[in-house]
Protein backbone atom coordinates (compact mmCIF):
# COMPACT_ATOMS: atom_id res chain seq x y z
CA UNK A 1 0.00 0.00 0.00
CA UNK A 2 2.84 2.47 0.95
CA UNK A 3 4.36 1.45 -2.61
CA UNK A 4 1.17 2.35 -4.34
CA UNK A 5 0.74 5.33 -2.46
CA UNK A 6 3.90 6.67 -3.08
CA UNK A 7 3.32 5.72 -6.96
CA UNK A 8 0.46 7.96 -6.79
CA UNK A 9 2.27 10.93 -5.04
CA UNK A 10 5.27 10.88 -7.31
CA UNK A 11 2.53 10.39 -10.36
CA UNK A 12 0.37 13.81 -9.11
CA UNK A 13 3.57 15.52 -8.86
CA UNK A 14 4.52 15.08 -12.32
CA UNK A 15 1.55 16.15 -13.47
CA UNK A 16 1.31 19.45 -11.34
CA UNK A 17 5.01 20.26 -12.85
CA UNK A 18 3.47 19.81 -16.29
CA UNK A 19 0.62 21.95 -15.44
CA UNK A 20 3.07 24.27 -14.06
CA UNK A 21 5.04 24.06 -17.12
CA UNK A 22 2.24 24.86 -19.77
CA UNK A 23 1.00 27.62 -17.40
CA UNK A 24 4.47 29.61 -17.20
CA UNK A 25 4.64 28.98 -21.49
CA UNK A 26 1.45 30.36 -21.77
CA UNK A 27 1.70 33.49 -19.77
CA UNK A 28 5.04 34.34 -21.07
CA UNK A 29 3.14 34.38 -24.63
CA UNK A 30 0.24 36.46 -23.02
CA UNK A 31 2.78 38.95 -21.13
CA UNK A 32 4.86 39.52 -24.86
CA UNK A 33 1.56 39.70 -26.65
CA UNK A 34 -0.12 42.37 -24.17
CA UNK A 35 2.85 43.64 -22.73
CA UNK A 36 2.42 46.98 -24.55
CA UNK A 37 -0.89 47.04 -24.30
CA UNK A 38 -1.60 46.98 -20.71
CA UNK A 39 0.72 49.55 -19.36
CA UNK A 40 -1.01 49.68 -16.11
CA UNK A 41 0.26 46.23 -15.27
CA UNK A 42 3.37 48.12 -15.28
CA UNK A 43 4.91 44.69 -17.40
CA UNK A 44 7.19 47.01 -19.47
CA UNK A 45 9.65 45.70 -21.82
CA UNK A 46 11.97 42.95 -20.64
CA UNK A 47 15.14 41.53 -21.56
CA UNK A 48 16.01 38.10 -22.56
CA UNK A 49 17.67 37.41 -19.63
CA UNK A 50 14.88 39.06 -17.71
CA UNK A 51 12.39 37.32 -19.14
CA UNK A 52 14.04 33.77 -18.32
CA UNK A 53 14.09 34.47 -14.79
CA UNK A 54 10.92 35.24 -14.62
CA UNK A 55 9.83 31.75 -16.42
CA UNK A 56 11.19 29.79 -13.62
CA UNK A 57 9.76 32.20 -11.27
CA UNK A 58 6.19 31.65 -12.68
CA UNK A 59 6.72 28.09 -12.69
CA UNK A 60 7.66 28.16 -9.21
CA UNK A 61 4.25 30.13 -8.61
CA UNK A 62 2.18 28.03 -10.42
CA UNK A 63 3.27 25.03 -8.71
CA UNK A 64 2.42 26.72 -5.60
CA UNK A 65 -1.07 27.89 -7.04
CA UNK A 66 -1.83 24.39 -8.27
CA UNK A 67 -0.33 22.27 -4.86
CA UNK A 68 -3.79 21.16 -3.78
CA UNK A 69 -3.44 18.59 -6.58
CA UNK A 70 -1.25 16.54 -4.47
CA UNK A 71 -2.91 14.79 -1.17
CA UNK A 72 -0.55 15.12 1.34
CA UNK A 73 -2.91 13.79 3.20
CA UNK A 74 -4.00 10.91 1.77
CA UNK A 75 -0.66 9.27 4.04
CA UNK A 76 -1.49 10.55 6.91
CA UNK A 77 -4.89 9.67 6.33
CA UNK A 78 -3.74 5.73 5.27
CA UNK A 79 -1.04 5.52 8.46
CA UNK A 80 -3.97 6.53 10.38
CA UNK A 81 -5.90 3.66 9.05
CA UNK A 82 -3.18 1.19 9.84
CA UNK A 83 -2.90 2.30 13.34
CA UNK A 84 -6.67 1.89 13.92
CA UNK A 85 -6.75 -1.76 12.41
CA UNK A 86 -3.88 -2.61 14.41
CA UNK A 87 -5.70 -1.57 17.77
CA UNK A 88 -8.46 -3.43 16.38
CA UNK A 89 -6.22 -6.41 15.86
CA UNK A 90 -4.75 -5.96 19.44
CA UNK A 91 -8.33 -6.48 21.10
CA UNK A 92 -9.83 -8.91 19.16
CA UNK A 93 -11.37 -11.92 21.32
CA UNK A 94 -10.31 -14.56 18.79
CA UNK A 95 -6.99 -14.13 19.02
CA UNK A 96 -7.20 -13.74 23.20
CA UNK A 97 -5.72 -16.71 24.68
CA UNK A 98 -6.96 -17.05 28.29
CA UNK A 99 -4.71 -20.01 29.30
CA UNK A 100 -1.97 -17.66 29.66
CA UNK A 101 -3.90 -14.34 29.65
CA UNK A 102 -2.23 -13.10 26.50
CA UNK A 103 -4.04 -10.80 24.22
CA UNK A 104 -2.87 -10.51 20.55
CA UNK A 105 0.01 -7.73 20.16
CA UNK A 106 0.50 -6.17 16.79
CA UNK A 107 4.26 -4.64 17.33
CA UNK A 108 3.44 -2.38 13.72
CA UNK A 109 0.96 -0.79 11.59
CA UNK A 110 1.62 -2.97 8.74
CA UNK A 111 0.72 -6.18 10.41
CA UNK A 112 -2.89 -6.38 9.12
CA UNK A 113 -1.68 -5.27 5.50
CA UNK A 114 0.84 -8.26 5.61
CA UNK A 115 -1.82 -10.49 6.44
CA UNK A 116 -3.50 -9.18 3.79
CA UNK A 117 -0.84 -10.51 1.27
CA UNK A 118 -0.92 -14.06 2.67
CA UNK A 119 -2.73 -16.26 -0.52
CA UNK A 120 -1.13 -19.75 0.83
CA UNK A 121 -0.12 -21.01 4.08
CA UNK A 122 1.81 -24.47 3.76
CA UNK A 123 2.66 -26.42 7.00
CA UNK A 124 5.66 -29.54 7.45
CA UNK A 125 4.86 -32.52 9.09
CA UNK A 126 6.35 -31.26 12.81
CA UNK A 127 3.21 -29.37 12.93
CA UNK A 128 4.53 -25.74 12.56
CA UNK A 129 0.76 -23.89 12.60
CA UNK A 130 -0.13 -26.29 16.19
CA UNK A 131 -0.05 -24.69 19.65
CA UNK A 132 3.39 -26.76 20.11
CA UNK A 133 3.98 -27.09 23.35
CA UNK A 134 6.16 -29.37 24.62
CA UNK A 135 5.85 -31.56 28.11
CA UNK A 136 8.88 -33.97 29.51
CA UNK A 137 6.92 -37.57 29.79
CA UNK A 138 8.89 -40.10 30.03
CA UNK A 139 13.12 -41.26 29.64
CA UNK A 140 14.48 -44.36 30.28
CA UNK A 141 17.71 -44.32 32.53
CA UNK A 142 20.10 -47.09 33.19
CA UNK A 143 17.86 -49.67 31.25
CA UNK A 144 14.62 -48.45 33.67
CA UNK A 145 11.83 -46.38 32.28
CA UNK A 146 10.76 -43.49 34.24
CA UNK A 147 7.66 -41.14 33.70
CA UNK A 148 6.38 -38.04 35.54
CA UNK A 149 2.67 -39.18 35.39
CA UNK A 150 1.76 -40.67 38.67
CA UNK A 151 -2.24 -40.92 38.11
CA UNK A 152 -1.68 -44.43 35.61
CA UNK A 153 -2.56 -47.58 37.24
CA UNK A 154 0.59 -49.59 38.31
CA UNK A 155 1.17 -52.43 37.00
CA UNK A 156 4.11 -54.77 36.57
CA UNK A 157 4.81 -52.83 32.96
CA UNK A 158 4.10 -49.59 34.12
CA UNK A 159 6.69 -47.08 34.31
CA UNK A 160 8.34 -45.89 37.86
CA UNK A 161 7.34 -42.75 39.07
CA UNK A 162 10.39 -39.83 38.74
CA UNK A 163 9.55 -38.04 41.61
CA UNK A 164 9.03 -41.15 43.79
CA UNK A 165 12.55 -42.83 42.42
CA UNK A 166 14.63 -39.49 43.33
CA UNK A 167 13.38 -40.05 46.64
CA UNK A 168 14.78 -43.46 47.05
CA UNK A 169 18.84 -44.39 47.25
CA UNK A 170 21.48 -44.97 44.52
CA UNK A 171 19.58 -41.99 42.12
CA UNK A 172 23.21 -41.53 40.87
CA UNK A 173 22.51 -42.23 37.27
CA UNK A 174 19.22 -39.97 37.43
CA UNK A 175 21.27 -36.90 38.43
CA UNK A 176 23.62 -37.78 35.70
CA UNK A 177 21.08 -37.62 33.24
CA UNK A 178 18.97 -34.57 34.42
CA UNK A 179 22.52 -32.38 35.37
CA UNK A 180 23.39 -33.29 31.04
CA UNK A 181 19.94 -31.84 30.37
CA UNK A 182 20.87 -29.31 32.85
CA UNK A 183 24.15 -27.87 30.85
CA UNK A 184 23.45 -28.93 27.62
CA UNK A 185 21.11 -26.01 26.30
CA UNK A 186 21.32 -22.25 25.05
CA UNK A 187 18.24 -21.43 27.51
CA UNK A 188 18.95 -17.93 28.71
CA UNK A 189 17.36 -17.52 32.59
CA UNK A 190 15.36 -14.63 33.90
CA UNK A 191 14.21 -13.65 37.55
CA UNK A 192 11.17 -12.21 37.14
CA UNK A 193 11.07 -8.46 38.88
CA UNK A 194 9.56 -8.81 42.49
CA UNK A 195 9.39 -12.25 42.89
CA UNK A 196 11.77 -15.15 43.46
CA UNK A 197 10.63 -17.06 40.36
CA UNK A 198 12.40 -17.92 37.33
CA UNK A 199 11.73 -17.98 33.63
CA UNK A 200 13.29 -19.58 30.99
CA UNK A 201 13.90 -18.43 27.43
CA UNK A 202 14.52 -20.76 24.89
CA UNK A 203 14.95 -20.57 20.94
CA UNK A 204 13.07 -24.21 20.92
CA UNK A 205 10.07 -25.57 23.25
CA UNK A 206 12.05 -28.49 23.06
CA UNK A 207 15.04 -27.30 25.12
CA UNK A 208 12.75 -25.25 27.26
CA UNK A 209 10.76 -27.87 28.40
CA UNK A 210 14.00 -30.34 29.34
CA UNK A 211 15.51 -27.34 31.11
CA UNK A 212 11.73 -27.08 33.22
CA UNK A 213 11.86 -31.02 33.76
CA UNK A 214 15.58 -31.18 35.45
CA UNK A 215 14.73 -27.74 37.32
CA UNK A 216 11.26 -29.27 38.96
CA UNK A 217 13.21 -32.81 39.55
CA UNK A 218 15.61 -31.07 41.84
CA UNK A 219 18.70 -29.84 39.05
CA UNK A 220 18.04 -26.08 38.75
CA UNK A 221 19.80 -24.28 35.98
CA UNK A 222 20.40 -20.86 37.63
CA UNK A 223 22.11 -18.81 35.55
CA UNK A 224 24.76 -18.70 32.35
CA UNK A 225 27.84 -16.45 31.84
CA UNK A 226 30.09 -16.01 28.82
CA UNK A 227 32.52 -18.82 30.15
CA UNK A 228 30.04 -20.15 33.28
CA UNK A 229 26.98 -22.75 34.09
CA UNK A 230 25.63 -22.26 37.28
CA UNK A 231 22.85 -25.09 38.48
CA UNK A 232 21.38 -25.91 41.59
CA UNK A 233 21.41 -29.73 43.20
CA UNK A 234 19.57 -30.59 45.85
CA UNK A 235 19.66 -26.79 46.94
CA UNK A 236 23.73 -26.89 46.44
CA UNK A 237 24.81 -24.66 43.67
CA UNK A 238 27.38 -25.55 41.40
CA UNK A 239 29.26 -23.81 38.52
CA UNK A 240 30.61 -25.89 36.01
CA UNK A 241 33.16 -24.13 33.54
CA UNK A 242 31.96 -23.83 29.91
CA UNK A 243 34.86 -24.37 27.77
CA UNK A 244 32.94 -24.99 23.66
CA UNK A 245 29.21 -24.74 23.18
CA UNK A 246 28.15 -26.22 19.45
CA UNK A 247 24.72 -25.93 18.34
CA UNK A 248 22.30 -27.66 16.76
CA UNK A 249 22.23 -27.90 12.92
CA UNK A 250 20.67 -30.04 10.40
CA UNK A 251 23.87 -31.50 9.52
CA UNK A 252 24.65 -32.87 12.85
CA UNK A 253 21.51 -33.25 14.26
CA UNK A 254 22.68 -33.05 17.55
CA UNK A 255 23.95 -30.61 20.11
CA UNK A 256 26.92 -30.61 22.76
CA UNK A 257 28.91 -29.04 25.02
CA UNK A 258 32.68 -29.34 26.27
CA UNK A 259 32.29 -28.44 30.06
CA UNK A 260 35.13 -28.85 33.34
CA UNK A 261 33.04 -30.14 36.33
CA UNK A 262 33.92 -28.84 39.96
CA UNK A 263 35.96 -32.14 40.24
CA UNK A 264 39.19 -30.83 37.16
CA UNK A 265 37.19 -33.36 35.03
CA UNK A 266 36.30 -32.40 31.38
CA UNK A 267 33.04 -34.03 29.57
CA UNK A 268 31.56 -33.48 26.63
CA UNK A 269 27.35 -33.24 27.12
CA UNK A 270 25.38 -34.53 24.08
CA UNK A 271 22.17 -34.78 23.29
CA UNK A 272 20.21 -35.21 19.46
CA UNK A 273 18.85 -38.00 17.21
CA UNK A 274 19.25 -41.57 18.00
CA UNK A 275 20.45 -42.69 14.72
CA UNK A 276 23.86 -39.95 15.30
CA UNK A 277 23.65 -40.89 19.39
CA UNK A 278 23.55 -44.37 18.69
CA UNK A 279 26.61 -44.59 16.18
CA UNK A 280 28.72 -42.92 18.48
CA UNK A 281 28.42 -45.05 21.35
CA UNK A 282 31.02 -47.29 22.51
CA UNK A 283 30.99 -51.07 21.70
CA UNK A 284 30.46 -52.12 25.38
CA UNK A 285 27.35 -50.04 26.25
CA UNK A 286 25.71 -52.09 28.98
CA UNK A 287 22.04 -50.55 28.08
CA UNK A 288 21.94 -49.91 24.40
CA UNK A 289 19.79 -52.90 23.42
CA UNK A 290 16.96 -51.97 26.23
CA UNK A 291 17.26 -48.28 25.93
CA UNK A 292 17.09 -48.21 21.83
CA UNK A 293 13.73 -51.45 22.75
CA UNK A 294 12.10 -48.41 25.41
CA UNK A 295 12.68 -45.37 22.16
CA UNK A 296 10.79 -47.36 20.03
CA UNK A 297 7.74 -48.14 22.57
CA UNK A 298 7.75 -44.02 23.04
CA UNK A 299 7.75 -43.42 19.00
CA UNK A 300 4.86 -45.82 19.18
CA UNK A 301 2.95 -44.17 21.60
CA UNK A 302 3.49 -40.96 20.00
CA UNK A 303 6.04 -39.16 21.80
CA UNK A 304 9.35 -37.22 20.40
CA UNK A 305 12.25 -38.65 21.52
CA UNK A 306 16.27 -37.89 21.88
CA UNK A 307 19.18 -39.82 23.63
CA UNK A 308 21.32 -37.99 26.03
CA UNK A 309 25.30 -39.18 26.16
CA UNK A 310 28.59 -38.05 28.44
CA UNK A 311 31.92 -39.07 27.74
CA UNK A 312 35.11 -37.67 30.00
CA UNK A 313 38.03 -36.98 27.99
CA UNK A 314 41.49 -36.08 29.15
CA UNK A 315 42.64 -32.21 28.53
CA UNK A 316 45.22 -33.97 25.73
CA UNK A 317 42.42 -35.53 23.78
CA UNK A 318 40.70 -31.42 24.07
CA UNK A 319 43.48 -29.70 23.31
CA UNK A 320 43.68 -31.81 20.12
CA UNK A 321 40.46 -31.76 19.09
CA UNK A 322 39.46 -28.08 20.42
CA UNK A 323 42.68 -26.43 19.73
Amino acid sequence: MDNATNRQVIFMFLVLLVLAVVSSLGYSIWTSLWADKMWYLYMGNESAGKMAANFFYSILTFIILYNNLIPISLIITVEVVKLIQAYLINFDLDMYDESTDTPALARNSNLNEELGQVKFVFSDKTGTLTENIMEFKQCSISGIVYSTDSSEEADDSSPLVLMEALKESGRTAMLHFFRVLALCHTVIPEWVEGSQSLVYRASSPDEEALVKAARDLGVVFKARTPKSIIIEVDGVEEEYELLNLLEFNSTRKRMSVVVRFPDGSIRVLCKGADTVIYSRLAPSEDYSSSTNSHLKTFAVNGLRTLCVAERTIGLVDYEVQFN
